[in-house]
Protein backbone atom coordinates (compact mmCIF):
# COMPACT_ATOMS: atom_id res chain seq x y z
CA UNK A 1 0.00 0.00 0.00
CA UNK A 2 1.51 3.32 -1.09
CA UNK A 3 1.17 6.66 0.61
CA UNK A 4 -0.88 9.08 -1.50
CA UNK A 5 0.15 12.74 -1.57
CA UNK A 6 -2.25 15.19 -3.20
CA UNK A 7 -0.73 18.51 -4.23
CA UNK A 8 -2.61 21.71 -4.84
CA UNK A 9 -1.27 23.38 -8.00
CA UNK A 10 -1.65 27.17 -7.96
CA UNK A 11 0.70 28.84 -5.46
CA UNK A 12 1.99 25.38 -4.54
CA UNK A 13 3.42 23.40 -7.46
CA UNK A 14 3.35 26.67 -9.39
CA UNK A 15 4.54 30.04 -8.12
CA UNK A 16 1.51 31.77 -9.66
CA UNK A 17 -2.27 31.46 -9.81
CA UNK A 18 -2.76 30.07 -13.31
CA UNK A 19 -6.25 31.44 -13.98
CA UNK A 20 -5.29 34.87 -12.69
CA UNK A 21 -2.19 34.89 -14.89
CA UNK A 22 -4.37 34.19 -17.94
CA UNK A 23 -6.95 36.77 -16.96
CA UNK A 24 -4.33 39.42 -16.14
CA UNK A 25 -3.00 39.15 -19.67
CA UNK A 26 -6.52 39.70 -21.03
CA UNK A 27 -7.24 42.55 -18.62
CA UNK A 28 -4.03 44.38 -19.52
CA UNK A 29 -5.67 45.66 -22.70
CA UNK A 30 -8.52 47.39 -20.86
CA UNK A 31 -8.51 51.14 -20.11
CA UNK A 32 -9.04 50.44 -16.40
CA UNK A 33 -6.57 47.54 -16.27
CA UNK A 34 -5.12 48.44 -12.85
CA UNK A 35 -8.52 48.53 -11.15
CA UNK A 36 -9.62 45.35 -12.93
CA UNK A 37 -6.52 43.45 -11.82
CA UNK A 38 -7.02 44.67 -8.24
CA UNK A 39 -10.59 43.36 -8.33
CA UNK A 40 -9.34 40.05 -9.76
CA UNK A 41 -6.93 39.55 -6.87
CA UNK A 42 -9.61 40.46 -4.33
CA UNK A 43 -11.97 37.83 -5.74
CA UNK A 44 -9.21 35.20 -5.83
CA UNK A 45 -8.20 35.84 -2.24
CA UNK A 46 -11.83 35.73 -1.08
CA UNK A 47 -12.20 32.28 -2.62
CA UNK A 48 -8.89 30.99 -1.29
CA UNK A 49 -9.58 32.15 2.26
CA UNK A 50 -13.15 30.86 2.39
CA UNK A 51 -14.81 34.29 2.43
CA UNK A 52 -16.44 33.54 -0.92
CA UNK A 53 -17.77 30.26 -2.28
CA UNK A 54 -15.30 28.68 -4.69
CA UNK A 55 -17.80 28.43 -7.55
CA UNK A 56 -18.75 32.09 -7.11
CA UNK A 57 -15.09 33.09 -7.10
CA UNK A 58 -14.31 31.15 -10.29
CA UNK A 59 -17.35 32.45 -12.15
CA UNK A 60 -16.75 36.05 -11.03
CA UNK A 61 -13.15 35.90 -12.25
CA UNK A 62 -14.14 34.48 -15.63
CA UNK A 63 -16.60 37.35 -16.11
CA UNK A 64 -13.86 39.96 -15.69
CA UNK A 65 -12.15 39.22 -19.00
CA UNK A 66 -12.61 37.27 -22.22
CA UNK A 67 -10.49 34.17 -22.82
CA UNK A 68 -10.30 32.16 -26.02
CA UNK A 69 -8.59 28.97 -27.15
CA UNK A 70 -5.55 30.81 -28.47
CA UNK A 71 -4.95 32.77 -25.26
CA UNK A 72 -5.48 29.65 -23.15
CA UNK A 73 -2.96 27.69 -25.25
CA UNK A 74 -0.46 30.56 -25.06
CA UNK A 75 -0.78 30.78 -21.27
CA UNK A 76 -0.55 27.00 -20.86
CA UNK A 77 2.83 27.18 -22.56
CA UNK A 78 3.95 30.15 -20.43
CA UNK A 79 3.01 28.30 -17.23
CA UNK A 80 5.66 25.69 -17.99
CA UNK A 81 8.18 28.32 -16.83
CA UNK A 82 6.35 29.07 -13.56
CA UNK A 83 7.12 25.96 -11.49
CA UNK A 84 7.93 26.67 -7.84
CA UNK A 85 11.74 26.39 -7.49
CA UNK A 86 12.77 23.06 -5.98
CA UNK A 87 9.38 21.43 -6.50
CA UNK A 88 10.31 19.30 -9.53
CA UNK A 89 13.20 17.71 -7.63
CA UNK A 90 10.98 17.06 -4.61
CA UNK A 91 8.38 15.30 -6.75
CA UNK A 92 11.07 13.07 -8.25
CA UNK A 93 12.32 12.17 -4.76
CA UNK A 94 8.82 11.34 -3.54
CA UNK A 95 8.13 9.07 -6.51
CA UNK A 96 11.51 7.39 -5.99
CA UNK A 97 10.61 6.55 -2.39
CA UNK A 98 7.35 4.97 -3.56
CA UNK A 99 4.74 7.66 -2.95
CA UNK A 100 1.76 7.97 -5.27
CA UNK A 101 1.32 11.61 -6.34
CA UNK A 102 -1.76 13.41 -7.64
CA UNK A 103 -2.39 17.04 -8.59
CA UNK A 104 -5.77 18.23 -7.30
CA UNK A 105 -6.63 21.77 -8.36
CA UNK A 106 -9.44 24.26 -8.46
CA UNK A 107 -7.70 25.62 -11.56
CA UNK A 108 -8.31 24.51 -15.12
CA UNK A 109 -6.89 21.46 -16.88
CA UNK A 110 -6.79 23.43 -20.14
CA UNK A 111 -4.09 25.64 -18.58
CA UNK A 112 -2.37 23.12 -16.31
CA UNK A 113 -1.94 19.86 -18.20
CA UNK A 114 1.29 20.81 -20.06
CA UNK A 115 3.20 21.93 -16.96
CA UNK A 116 1.86 19.07 -14.86
CA UNK A 117 2.98 16.67 -17.57
CA UNK A 118 6.45 18.21 -17.30
CA UNK A 119 6.31 17.47 -13.57
CA UNK A 120 5.60 13.80 -14.20
CA UNK A 121 1.85 13.65 -13.64
CA UNK A 122 -0.10 11.36 -15.95
CA UNK A 123 -3.61 12.24 -17.14
CA UNK A 124 -5.18 9.99 -14.50
CA UNK A 125 -3.21 11.84 -11.81
CA UNK A 126 -4.46 15.31 -12.80
CA UNK A 127 -7.75 16.51 -11.35
CA UNK A 128 -8.93 20.01 -12.30
CA UNK A 129 -11.80 22.06 -13.69
CA UNK A 130 -12.56 22.41 -17.40
CA UNK A 131 -13.57 25.44 -19.43
CA UNK A 132 -16.75 25.42 -21.50
CA UNK A 133 -16.26 26.90 -24.96
CA UNK A 134 -18.65 28.32 -27.53
CA UNK A 135 -16.66 28.29 -30.72
CA UNK A 136 -13.29 29.78 -29.82
CA UNK A 137 -14.38 31.59 -26.66
CA UNK A 138 -14.50 30.51 -23.01
CA UNK A 139 -18.05 31.04 -21.73
CA UNK A 140 -17.90 29.27 -18.38
CA UNK A 141 -16.79 26.19 -16.50
CA UNK A 142 -18.07 22.63 -16.28
CA UNK A 143 -20.55 22.76 -13.36
CA UNK A 144 -20.50 18.98 -12.94
CA UNK A 145 -16.81 18.87 -11.95
CA UNK A 146 -16.52 18.42 -8.16
CA UNK A 147 -13.59 20.84 -8.09
CA UNK A 148 -15.84 23.71 -9.16
CA UNK A 149 -17.33 23.91 -5.67
CA UNK A 150 -16.28 23.80 -2.03
CA UNK A 151 -15.79 20.27 -0.75
CA UNK A 152 -14.78 19.04 -4.20
CA UNK A 153 -11.24 18.17 -3.19
CA UNK A 154 -12.60 15.83 -0.52
CA UNK A 155 -14.75 14.13 -3.16
CA UNK A 156 -11.75 13.58 -5.41
CA UNK A 157 -9.55 12.30 -2.57
CA UNK A 158 -12.23 9.86 -1.47
CA UNK A 159 -12.30 8.48 -5.02
CA UNK A 160 -8.55 8.06 -5.51
CA UNK A 161 -7.28 7.09 -2.05
CA UNK A 162 -9.15 3.84 -1.43
CA UNK A 163 -5.97 1.75 -1.68
CA UNK A 164 -3.57 4.21 -0.07
CA UNK A 165 -1.95 3.43 3.27
CA UNK A 166 -2.38 7.10 4.20
CA UNK A 167 -3.35 10.32 2.42
CA UNK A 168 -1.68 13.71 2.73
CA UNK A 169 -2.88 16.94 1.14
CA UNK A 170 -0.50 19.85 0.54
CA UNK A 171 -1.68 23.34 -0.38
CA UNK A 172 -1.99 27.02 0.37
CA UNK A 173 -5.77 27.48 0.52
CA UNK A 174 -8.79 26.72 2.65
CA UNK A 175 -10.11 24.26 0.06
CA UNK A 176 -7.06 22.11 0.84
CA UNK A 177 -7.62 22.31 4.59
CA UNK A 178 -11.33 21.57 4.07
CA UNK A 179 -10.46 18.24 2.42
CA UNK A 180 -8.55 17.25 5.56
CA UNK A 181 -11.23 18.61 7.87
CA UNK A 182 -13.87 16.58 6.04
CA UNK A 183 -11.89 13.39 6.67
CA UNK A 184 -10.64 12.78 3.13
CA UNK A 185 -6.96 13.12 4.15
CA UNK A 186 -5.07 11.87 7.17
CA UNK A 187 -2.78 14.89 7.23
CA UNK A 188 -2.77 18.47 5.96
CA UNK A 189 0.41 20.43 5.25
CA UNK A 190 -0.13 24.13 4.68
CA UNK A 191 2.30 25.50 2.10
CA UNK A 192 3.23 29.15 2.47
CA UNK A 193 6.32 29.56 0.31
CA UNK A 194 4.35 31.42 -2.37
CA UNK A 195 1.19 32.76 -0.69
CA UNK A 196 0.69 32.93 3.07
CA UNK A 197 -3.00 33.12 3.98
CA UNK A 198 -3.45 33.83 7.66
CA UNK A 199 -6.74 31.93 7.87
CA UNK A 200 -4.93 28.81 6.61
CA UNK A 201 -2.10 29.29 9.11
CA UNK A 202 -4.67 29.63 11.88
CA UNK A 203 -6.63 26.58 10.71
CA UNK A 204 -3.48 24.43 10.60
CA UNK A 205 -2.48 25.57 14.09
CA UNK A 206 -5.99 24.99 15.46
CA UNK A 207 -6.05 21.44 14.03
CA UNK A 208 -2.51 20.61 15.15
CA UNK A 209 -1.39 20.25 11.53
CA UNK A 210 1.84 21.35 9.88
CA UNK A 211 2.51 24.62 8.06
CA UNK A 212 5.71 25.19 6.07
CA UNK A 213 7.20 28.22 4.35
CA UNK A 214 9.75 26.57 2.05
CA UNK A 215 10.12 23.60 -0.28
CA UNK A 216 13.01 22.33 1.88
CA UNK A 217 10.79 22.30 4.96
CA UNK A 218 8.09 20.48 3.00
CA UNK A 219 10.63 17.90 1.85
CA UNK A 220 11.67 17.34 5.45
CA UNK A 221 8.11 16.55 6.47
CA UNK A 222 7.48 14.21 3.54
CA UNK A 223 10.72 12.23 3.69
CA UNK A 224 10.19 8.64 4.82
Amino acid sequence: MKRLIAFDVDSTLLRVESLDMALEAALSTLPDAVAAKKRLHEITNAGMTGRMALRDSLEARLKLASLDRASVAHMAEALRQRVTPGMAALLRQLRAQGDQLHAVSGGFADLLEPVLGDLGFGRSEIHANSFIYEGEHVVGLDPDCPLSHNGGKAEILNQISTRASSTIIVGDGMTDFEAFEQGAADKFIGFGAIAQREVVVAAAEWAGESYVRSVNALAGLLKL
